[in-house]
């Protein structure tokens, strides 16, 4: 049984976390955001999500996990990749944890990134299918929120000669290096408003 006093620090607890979720989109409006040529920008009613768009047999999304302390990003890193390494295991991914990899760090001259690799592997159909993701973990300075944009493409049937399963092959996969060349191009645009 709770107290009077647990009930109102549960009260006052889900307040402030509603606030912190209804604040990631004005936050986020500090930020130019750019979107690929001929996509069009979806409606979506999750509010971690800033932006979602689609063309092309892509998807761009950039989503926000809130408020982040100094010295927490790694281990805010690690807890969304564990997290997701879990949903594609509930979900029936398969090698999970073999084809999710660190790509390379970057800066745009404002940001400092951090990219991977995930390839979702599963099962439609009796066929084996892979979504190829690129995803790039920063945190904006100046309200210390954590974002991720991510920049995905498929389903796409295996076998492997289309798609280079947990490695990156810019020299002869070329789905691997669009995805390469678009996320360079986000990434070298996302910056803040004038």
């Amino acid at each position: 049984m709770h107290s009077i006093g647990t009930k109102k620090d549960d009260l006052i607890q889900s307040t402030l976390d509603m606030a912190r979720i209804m604040n990631y989109k004005e936050h986020a409006q500090s930020l130019n955001i750019p979107v690929l040529n001929d996509f069009n920008i979806e409606d979506v009613k999750n509010p971690q999500t800033i932006l979602l768009a689609t063309g092309h047999g892509f998807i761009e999304q950039l989503t926000s996990d809130g408020f982040i302390n100094d010295g927490e990003f790694e281990k805010r890193i690690d807890l969304v990749i564990s997290n997701t390494k879990q949903f594609m295991k509930d979900n029936g991914c398969e090698n999970v944890d073999d084809n999710f990899i660190f790509y390379k760090n970057y800066n745009n001259g404002i940001f400092d990134f951090k990219l991977y690799v995930c390839d979702m592997i599963f099962k439609e159909e009796s066929k084996m299918k892979v979504i190829r993701q690129f995803i790039a973990y920063f945190v904006e300075n100046k309200m210390h929120d954590f974002y991720q944009l991510s920049l995905s493409t498929g389903p796409f049937i295996i076998p492997t000669e289309i798609l280079k399963i947990g490695t990156i092959d810019l020299q002869n996969d070329e789905i691997t290096k669009s995805l390469d060349n678009m996320m360079k191009v986000l990434l070298d645009n996302l910056k803040y408003k004038d």
